[in-house]
């Protein structure tokens, strides 16, 4: 029955895994959202979480105009924007030890199978 449930995303989370981890073993068709937050090293929940988290149940999130990424100086920009996700993605594959075309790939069907475009 479990597998009935459309796609649904854990938005913008933040927390640690083992928040996440029921959900994940529960809801087959659960995303993850991770933001630019996860580019912060003090993010350590967060960033611990991605590594837990299965690529193929991860997705990426702006939250624009929040989570303006690390390596970003705020006296340039002080608001995230889409373009900015390029930052997310290199953090997360620097996380996951993987490569970005990799995890833009996979990043990209998940998209894909989680809003059905």
């Amino acid at each position: 029955l479990r597998m009935f449930i459309p796609p649904k995303i854990g938005h913008c989370f933040t927390n640690s895994y083992r928040v996440i981890e029921p959900f994940l073993a529960e809801f087959p068709n659960l995303y993850v959202g991770f933001t630019a937050l996860i580019t912060y090293f003090r993010a350590t929940e967060a960033r611990d979480a991605l590594c837990h988290v299965p690529l193929d149940r991860i997705v990426l999130e702006t939250d624009a105009p929040y989570f303006l990424p690390r390596q970003v100086n705020k006296a340039v920009c002080q608001f995230s924007h889409p373009g900015m996700g390029i930052f997310t993605l290199q953090e997360l594959s620097l996380l996951k030890g993987e490569d970005m075309q990799t995890v833009l790939a996979t990043i990209r069907d998940n998209t894909t199978k989680l809003y059905g475009v």
